[in-house]
Order: structure tokens, then C-alpha cells, then sequence
């Protein structure tokens, strides 16, 4: 019984429209209607801020439409506002990425980037300072993204983007904002290296280095430097 009044609640909360029969179980019609109602609000406007931009180019309806859907296969999983928009990304992208022009695809997925790493968790203490020799401590609100399209680009053009191959980091400064860089191919695959911490700093960057047929001289331990500074936990302290 108390398993049924669960499943009806979430089918009231979430179906396209409740069902009568859900609602004379659960008691109370005109109350769980409100309920409906701001719970779907509440998580709309979330969603809403998250996704601003891709919102603004695929119209209202349409934004709707893919929300309706969504929780209609029964609401978002997680506990936490902060990750319903994520949640709801992960459905309508693909979505998105047939019915919509494909750079909009792109577009909700650097939004939903952004707004990871906004409300990402804090970085993680290292348990030993920075080394060449060791594995690196990545940040870690730092997202890695290779798109067809310049979606980062404000304000989008009324027209959409024209292709474009750009590598972004999507980053959170110490203002807590989502900032971005655009990276070259090397860096990014350093970034990445990192993220997995499989093998020490050293071994990547000969790796990368080897792999892309670069130099590794003054102005690579330059470039090195700074983004060893940005990104690694401890790397800001440490000379090259």
C-alpha cells in the first residue's frame, strides 16, 4: 500500500496529466494539484537558468515540450535541485541533437558545462604536494570540451553558429563563476590526462609532448607552467 501512494505521488507530481484515480488514492485532489504545480515550477525555473541561451534559440514551446517529456518518464532522479537541469540535459540533448539545428545540441551541453562547474564540489586535498614525479590533483570543477560550433561565443547570432572546431576548458575561477579558455589540441589532452591521474606529470607531458610532435623547450615550459598553475591542486607553488 505504501509502495502504491509513492508511485501514485510521483505520477501526480510528474505524468503530462494525473489521473483521477491516482489522485482519489492519495486524498486531498485540490491540494495535490497545487502540490504538482509548484514542484514543477520550482524545478522549471531552475532548469530555466541553467539553460538561458538554449532556451532563447529553440523557442518556448519547444523548451517546454522537452521538459513535459522528461518528466513524464517520472521526474528527475536526484535529490538535489542543482542537478536536476543536468538531468534534464542528459534527456533532451539527444533530442535536441536530431529535431534542433545541431548546434544547439552543443549549446545546452556548454551551458549545462557552466553550470556544473558553478555548483561542482570543492577541489580535493592532495595527500603529498605537487611533483613531477607524482600523479597530479586536478581541480575539480575543470571540463574539457571539443565542439563543431563556437556556442561560447554571446550574444548567438539570430541565425545560429556556423562550424567552427573549438576546444574549450570550462572552469570555476575563485569568484565561483564559470569561466572558459580556449585550448589547443595538446593542452586539452594534458587536461585530460590529468582528470584520469593514471600516470605521473612528468610521463604525460612526455607522452603529449611526443604524441604532438612538439619541442619541449622555453616556450613550452612556459606555456606548461601556466596551465600546470591553473588547474593543478599545489602546481601554483612550484617552479619549472
Amino acid at each position: 500500500m505504501l509502495a502504491d501512494r509513492a508511485k501514485a505521488m510521483q505520477r501526480v507530481c510528474f505524468d503530462a496529466a494525473p489521473s483521477e484515480t491516482d489522485l482519489e488514492l492519495l486524498g486531498s485532489r485540490e491540494r495535490w494539484l497545487v502540490y504538482r504545480e509548484l514542484i514543477q515550477n520550482r524545478l522549471v525555473q531552475v532548469i530555466d537558468v541553467a539553460l538561458v541561451r538554449t532556451k532563447a534559440a529553440i523557442g518556448d514551446e519547444a523548451f517546454a515540450q522537452a521538459i513535459a517529456e522528461w518528466l513524464s518518464t517520472g521526474g528527475p532522479k536526484t535529490r538535489y535541485l542543482r542537478f536536476v537541469p543536468t538531468e534534464l540535459a542528459d534527456f533532451a540533448i539527444p533530442i535536441w541533437q536530431v529535431e534542433e539545428a545541431p548546434w544547439v545540441a552543443e549549446l545546452a551541453r556548454f551551458e549545462i558545462a557552466s553550470w556544473d562547474v558553478r555548483h561542482g564540489p570543492r577541489d580535493p586535498e592532495p595527500e603529498t604536494e605537487f611533483a613531477f614525479e607524482r600523479r597530479p590533483v586536478l581541480r575539480a570543477a575543470v571540463q574539457v570540451m571539443r565542439l563543431e560550433y563556437p556556442v561560447h561565443e554571446k550574444p548567438t547570432p539570430a541565425e545560429g553558429y556556423e562550424p567552427s572546431p573549438t576546444i574549450l576548458c570550462v572552469y570555476r575561477d575563485t569568484e565561483h563563476r564559470a569561466s572558459t579558455r580556449t585550448l589547443n589540441a595538446l593542452a586539452a589532452d594534458l587536461l585530460d590526462a590529468w582528470k584520469r591521474a593514471d600516470e605521473t606529470v612528468a610521463e604525460s607531458v612526455e607522452r603529449i609532448a611526443a604524441q604532438h610532435r612538439a619541442e619541449i623547450g622555453p616556450a613550452f615550459v612556459e606555456k606548461l607552467s601556466a596551465i600546470i598553475a591553473d588547474f593543478i591542486i599545489g602546481g601554483h607553488s612550484q617552479p619549472l
